[in-house]
């Protein structure tokens, strides 16, 4: 497959690149176009990326720290989301949390993808 994308980067450049990347899947992982009223919203950035904007309600842990923190976490069949940046990291972490018996569990993608589910103030 590495040829197929040296010969678009070689022929289209850069930014056809990127499109043809984004169409396999590269791109934002969100699997939900809603947060479920009962989840737990997980954001697996780091503490200083957490502290400059976050899904209002949402908790911190860090992909980094994740294994080591499941007791945070509440019973595992509860729904959880998770998103990070640009939900790479959160696409590790769902798959953390699914290797540790949590059967509930939902990949927000990025921060983009979160500001749109973001409730309106009341």
């Amino acid at each position: 497959m590495k040829p197929v994308f040296e010969q678009i980067s070689k022929r289209f450049g850069a930014l056809a690149f990127l499109l043809v990347l984004s169409t396999l899947g590269c791109g934002s992982a969100s699997e939900i176009t809603a947060v479920p009223a009962d989840a737990l919203v997980v954001d697996v950035r780091t503490k200083s990326e957490f502290d400059g904007w976050h899904y209002p309600g949402a908790i911190n842990i860090s992909v980094q720290s994740l294994e080591q923190n499941l007791d945070m976490l509440p019973d595992k069949n509860k729904s959880i989301v998770v998103y990070c940046r640009s939900g790479h990291r959160a696409t590790r972490a769902k798959q953390i949390l699914i290797e540790n018996g949590y059967t509930d569990v939902k990949n927000g993608g990025g921060l983009s993808d979160m500001r749109k589910l973001t409730p309106a103030q009341k």
